[in-house]
């Protein structure tokens, strides 16, 4: 490629433009462009959770969670049971998959629940709003700084001189001012708001607002950063128990809202937001009988729309939390699983449009979860991080680190390899709008050398490659290379083949030429439904590999690469869409 003009030719895609590889790409390769102008296989790292920390050897209530963007740390914030039922506050470290605890600090020596807490972006601190049992349950927050793995706290102060129930804050980025919403136990149980502004280690408040003038519980609030509006997310309890929305205007220390919107009309057990920066879209997960359901929310002017409802669980939910991961581009959200083994799991939703769709749930605790499990995203280490009581552990503070099932490149794929590619060689690739056609199989080449534990193949270079051979398509395996000389190469069901106590697979097989001479070579048409194969050297035992047989492309298909390379009509994360099958030999790279 020499300029982008090759990239990009005139009259629309279909070209086949030569790149440099970086590594072995093999013939069908989906391909993602590197900041230097060479191509690279797409990766895509799986789903998973780290080992759980304890992070309070008591039993905890509530948890509430922020990531400080500055210090780059997680704060944990928990009502410890163990201790009065004190507010407690410790600072975690992500290291790879796993997280690490300074000492625990106390900011509220009384009885502080119903906890929620957000990070102030404008002066750097964390802020917790939370009910005070001591003091009549005031509606109270504080001021949290945070220093190396610590976290020191200002002066408390009142939002609500009342009974304070059902508390949800968020932050206004545009307007840097907190926003708190909560029941007014003191006023009718009205839904309430109100704005705060931090000032060093304090916060002052506005005046209360009323948003709903009936009985109103759950509230989590999301800030919209593209319509610079907040989402107030609540069940409206003097309301058949609907689960509603109202978009605030923030301005000074006060707050305005437009009309209330239903999103489900039906009694809702749980509410959660989170705000898809990709996307420009509210997402609401929640708990309806049992089951976790989730919708997309537009804002427009001071309303909110909303598009189709979808499942996430079907077996029961509880203790929703979610957060949006900007790396992989999905809402994660935190639940327990509600009806047998109240175990911890989560699930990555992509929004589309008004509609979300997700992935398969993962078990990320093995354990008992209860009390208000919090998300959040350490947007430095890429991680999600939930907090929660372990109900399997003494109902201990724990912590697991997860990441969420993603394309380190997906999002600048490029394209399929036309033929295989050695590594620092210049070679054809078809360009996303293009028609990658002739997808019948390739040419690899076969070289034995000893890597210190005796002779190996190298396929195209790479050491025992494991290989995946689609049904259907012709392989060539070329043992021209003088190093093959005395290693013929075969087929087995069975990993060794001979050497094992199996037999050679000949289905479709034909061979030709002596290794090692100009030539040579083994073939394989793949026939349907073929098993696994392993390659091998019908003379040396342990010289070569796994060959998986993946299924033939069918016309009209829908096509994904998948974790391992391999290109499937399977969607389930981890995968990246890049075109539909045009025929049994052609997709048409139109990567969404």
């Amino acid at each position: 490629m020499s300029s982008l003009s090759d990239l990009l030719p005139a009259g629309g895609g279909g070209k086949n433009v030569n790149f440099v590889a970086s590594g072995v790409l093999p013939n069908g390769q989906a391909v993602a462009l590197k900041a230097n102008g060479q191509v690279e296989a797409v990766e895509i790292s799986p789903a998973g959770a780290g080992t759980p920390v304890v992070f309070a050897t008591s039993d905890t209530a509530g948890t509430a969670s922020v990531f400080d963007t500055v210090a780059n740390k997680v704060v944990v914030f928990y009502t410890d049971t163990g201790n009065s039922s004190y507010g407690t506050a410790i600072v975690g470290t992500l290291s790879g998959s796993t997280i690490s605890f300074g000492s625990a600090v106390v900011f509220n020596s009384g009885e502080a629940t119903q906890l929620s807490a957000t990070f102030d972006s404008n002066s750097n601190k964390a802020i917790v709003a939370y009910r005070d049992g001591v003091a009549s349950n005031h509606g109270k927050a504080i001021v949290g700084t945070v220093s190396g793995t610590s976290i020191s706290f200002g002066a408390e102060a009142s939002f609500n001189a009342g009974s304070t129930t059902n508390i949800g804050i968020g932050f206004d980025s545009t307007a840097n001012k907190a926003v708190i919403a909560f029941r007014d136990d003191g006023n009718s149980d009205y839904g309430t708001a109100v704005v705060g502004t931090v000032s060093g280690t304090s916060i002052s408040f506005g005046s209360e607002a009323v948003f709903q003038t009936n009985q109103t519980s759950l509230h989590s609030v999301v800030y919209d950063s593209v319509a610079n509006k907040t989402v107030i997310l609540y069940r409206h309890d003097g309301g058949s128990n609907y689960g509603k929305a109202t978009v605030c205007t923030v301005s000074g220390t006060s707050i305005s809202f437009g009309t209330a919107v239903t999103f489900k009309s039906a009694y809702t057990e749980g509410v959660s937001g989170a705000f898809d920066t990709s996307a420009n879209k509210v997402v609401i997960p929640y708990t309806i009988s049992g089951a976790g359901k989730a919708v997309v929310g537009t804002v427009s002017g001071t309303s909110i729309s909303f598009g189709s409802e979808a499942t996430f669980s079907s077996t029961g939910s509880g203790n929703v939390s979610c957060v949006f991961d900007s790396s992989a581009n999905k809402t994660v959200v935190g639940y327990t699983e509600a009806v047998s083994t109240f175990d911890g799991f989560t699930v990555s939703g992509t929004v589309s449009g008004t509609s979300i769709s997700f992935d398969t749930a993962v078990n990320f605790t093995g354990a008992a979860t209860y009390s208000g499990t919090s998300t959040v995203y350490d947007s430095t280490a890429n991680k999600i991080v939930f907090s929660y009581k372990n109900a399997s552990n003494s109902s201990y503070g724990t912590s697991v680190v997860y990441a969420v099932a993603s394309s380190s490149n997906n999002t600048s794929f490029l394209g399929i390899t036309d033929a295989a590619v050695a590594s620092g060689a210049s070679g054809s690739v078809t360009i996303k709008g293009g028609l990658k056609t002739g997808l019948a199989g390739g040419t690899f080449a076969v070289t034995v050398a000893n890597p210190g534990a005796g002779n190996r193949y190298y396929i195209n270079g790479v050491l025992q490659q494991t290989l995946n051979l689609r049904e259907g398509f012709t392989y060539k395996f070329d043992q021209s290379a003088s190093s093959n000389s005395g290693h013929p190469f075969r087929f087995s069901t069975t990993s060794n083949g001979t050497h094992a106590g199996g037999s050679e697979y000949t289905t479709g097989v034909t061979t030709s030429g002596t290794p090692g001479n100009a030539g040579a070579y083994t073939q394989i048409v793949v026939a349907a439904s073929a098993p696994t194969l392993y390659y091998y050297c019908s003379v040396h035992s342990l010289m070569g590999g796994q060959a998986n047989t993946i299924a033939a492309i069918v016309a009209n298909s829908i096509y994904y690469v998948q974790a391992d390379g391999s290109i499937s009509t399977v969607s389930t994360s981890p995968a990246v869409r890049i075109g539909r099958a045009f025929s049994p030999t052609s997709i048409n790279l139109e990567f969404s």
